[in-house]
This record gives structure tokens, C-alpha cells and sequence, in this order.
């Protein structure tokens, strides 16, 4: 295990990692809860390096980068149903430039396979959605759902993507596009935000396939995520593959120390890790807001595997409505990363008495 106390130190540890030599496909996914820095520690790696050139479509790019603040390059107007981008940046004219709305169009049905088709508007930067049955269920300017932006947005990232590996594994000479001609790293932190199991497995398996379709082998991917189930298809993907150099990893927090294991081949056991991260917190007395969404996610975890309902019917006691309520203000949080972590002795109080209830309740000592 290696220590850190700053994600700056993290990042300059995980770079050391990826630029290590080999002749081989570089790939190194981390596996962390939310809060832990994932989103700081992919800005720090794409870093300078990503925008040195500017953000001209003609200039070349050092890193392509995946994470929150792509995400809200876009913006979801409530009351047109549109889903508006900067037409201007460097992406949005590339899409436009090598005329990729079709792929774009066509990774999102991949996924959500449905009816549902994005409509492009380039001069306006506006995206539309409509369902296209050919009968009276037909509808126009509809509104996506959370998840359904997500895998929007996530398309219109695949598409560049593709377009950078198609271009690398090119001749220099005949490449469409020059953007990518000095590209050293891919970096993705949770593709997979608001989506469900199925297509998150639809992602990872196209994320897989394109990596691996990758043939230049200076370019090294740095995936990150907080969800198992995405994790463990691209551990379970990568481990044996004799062409890819892959490095897995997870990342726990603990008294503000970053501490970095490598998975190697062990099982994963995501419950029993969030239960002893909780169980820590609580014994230290160092509880934080995140640990309100791990305990969340054991309890989903707990309920779908015992068959409830609901996670809530995990929950017992004479504060079950109070704590239900808390965890769902604190589990919906866009960039956690960013927010204020402290709780104030009530809610810890609150947590470690439901905590210890449901860890009694199901015979988890």
C-alpha cells in the first residue's frame, strides 16, 4: 500500500505508473468512492499538458479528457427540452468538422436501445430528442431523462474518442484530423454517473473494445470510477490480456491520507470494503459526508440482495424517516469533491446509531 497526503503527490505517483516503459497497451483503472479526489486527481493528470495548445480544433492535443466538468461543457434547458453544448469550443467544432453527429447518434441508441433519437442543431449548439416510432407513439422535443443525458453526453465523448484512436492507428500523412497527432493519454473518471446496470456494462464493453482496437501504444488510458460493477468488467476484461499492460487499483481515504492498493487478482469484495471504511470512520470519530453515501450504497447493495423493495427497508428504528431523509439530501450531490465534508455531531450521532442498528439487524458481525 502507498500513502499520500496530497492528491497532487497521488497524481505524480499515478503518472510515474502510466508512463511506465512497455511495448505493450498501457491501461491502469482505480477504483474509489466518491470524495476521495477522483475528479481533482484526472483534472491534475490532464492538467497543463491538455491545454497548452488552446482550444483551437487545429491544435494538438497532449490528453483527452472524460470527467464532470465535460459534462457540464452541456446544459439541459427544463422548460424547451433542449440539450445545449458550446458549439465553439474545440469539441463541438470537431464534431461538426469531421461530421460525427451519426456516431454520436448512434453509440446513444446503442446504449439506451430505445426509440429515442438526438436531433442536432449546430449553429445553435442545441440538441433535440424525439421518439421516432413510425405510429402515434411518435413524439417530438421530448424530455431525456437523467440517465439518458448521461449517456448522451458520454456518446458525444465516445465519437471524439473513436475518432482519436481511428486517427492514431492512420499514417500521420493521412490522418483526417491533425487534433490528436501528439496524444499521450486518455483519461475517463465515471462515465456511468445516473445510469443502470445494463448499460453501464454496454459501456464498459464498448470502452474495452475501442481501447483495445487502439495500435499505438504511446497513448496510455487512466480509468476511474466509483461503481463496482463498471470496475470489475474492465478488470475482468483486461487481466490475462497478454497485448495490454493493465494496472488495477483501489483508492480509500482515511483521516485525510490517500492510501493506494494495488487489486492485482483478488476478488473485489465491495461491501465488506465500504462496511470496514464506515465502521473506521465511526471508531475515529472522523465521519464525513461521504460516508453517508457509502452507507447508502451497502444498503442498496443489502436490499436487492435480500429482495426488498426498497433500500429503506434496511433502515429500523425511531429515526428512520429523519436519517432516510438525510441520506437522500447528501447522495445527491454533483461534484462531492468540491463540497464542505464536515457533519455536525448530531448527524454523526444519527449515523453511528443507524449504522450499528442495520450491522445488528442483518448479522453482518
Amino acid at each position: 500500500m502507498e500513502e499520500f497526503s496530497l492528491i497532487e503527490d497521488l497524481a505524480a505517483a499515478m503518472k510515474l505508473k502510466l508512463d511506465a516503459t512497455t511495448n505493450k497497451k498501457k491501461v491502469v483503472a482505480l477504483y474509489a468512492f466518491n470524495s476521495t479526489g477522483k475528479t481533482r486527481l484526472s483534472n491534475i493528470l490532464n492538467g497543463p499538458e491538455g491545454e497548452t495548445d488552446g482550444d483551437s480544433e487545429d491544435s494538438e492535443k497532449a490528453s483527452l479528457c472524460y470527467n464532470v466538468f465535460l459534462e457540464d461543457m452541456f446544459q439541459w434547458d427544463n422548460e424547451s427540452y433542449v440539450l445545449s453544448f458550446d458549439q465553439n469550443s474545440w469539441i463541438g467544432k470537431l464534431i461538426t468538422e469531421q461530421g460525427l453527429e451519426d456516431n454520436i447518434a448512434d453509440s446513444f441508441n446503442e446504449i439506451v436501445d430505445s426509440k429515442v433519437e438526438p436531433s442536432f442543431d449546430f449553429s445553435r449548439g442545441e440538441v433535440t430528442f424525439n421518439i421516432v416510432s413510425g405510429d402515434d407513439a411518435s413524439a417530438t422535443n421530448i424530455k431525456i431523462s437523467r440517465g439518458e443525458e448521461s449517456v448522451f453526453i458520454w456518446s458525444f465523448f465516445y465519437a471524439i474518442l473513436k475518432t482519436a484512436i481511428e486517427a492514431l492507428n492512420t499514417d500521420e500523412a493521412h490522418r483526417t484530423t491533425s487534433v490528436f497527432n501528439n496524444l499521450k493519454y486518455i483519461i475517463i473518471d465515471d462515465p456511468v454517473s445516473s445510469i443502470d446496470d445494463t448499460k453501464i456494462i454496454t459501456i464498459a464493453i464498448k470502452l474495452i473494445k475501442i481501447i483495445k482496437a487502439n495500435e499505438n501504444n504511446s497513448v496510455k488510458f487512466f480509468i476511474t470510477t466509483h461503481h463496482a460493477l463498471f470496475y470489475n468488467v474492465l478488470v475482468n476484461s483486461f487481466n490475462g490480456d497478454g497485448e495490454c499492460n493493465f494496472k488495477s487499483y483501489s483508492l480509500l481515504k482515511d483521516n485525510h491520507i490517500l492510501k493506494l492498493s494495488k487489486q492485482g487478482d483478488a476478488p473485489f469484495s465491495y461491501h465488506l470494503l465500504v462496511k470496514e471504511i464506515i465502521q473506521n470512520a465511526i471508531t475515529n470519530d472522523s465521519m464525513e459526508r461521504y460516508h453517508f453515501n457509502l452507507f447508502r450504497n451497502l444498503l442498496e447493495k443489502t436490499s436487492n440482495f435480500l429482495g426488498y423493495n426498497n433500500w429503506s427497508d434496511c433502515i429500523s428504528g425511531d429515526n428512520k424517516q429523519k436519517f432516510t431523509r438525510l441520506l437522500n439530501l447528501y447522495s445527491h450531490s454533483r461534484i462531492s469533491d468540491l463540497e464542505s465534508r464536515q457533519l455536525s455531531s448530531e448527524d454523526k450521532t444519527l449515523l453511528r446509531e443507524t449504522f450499528n442498528t442495520f450491522i445488528t439487524d442483518f448479522k453482518w458481525n
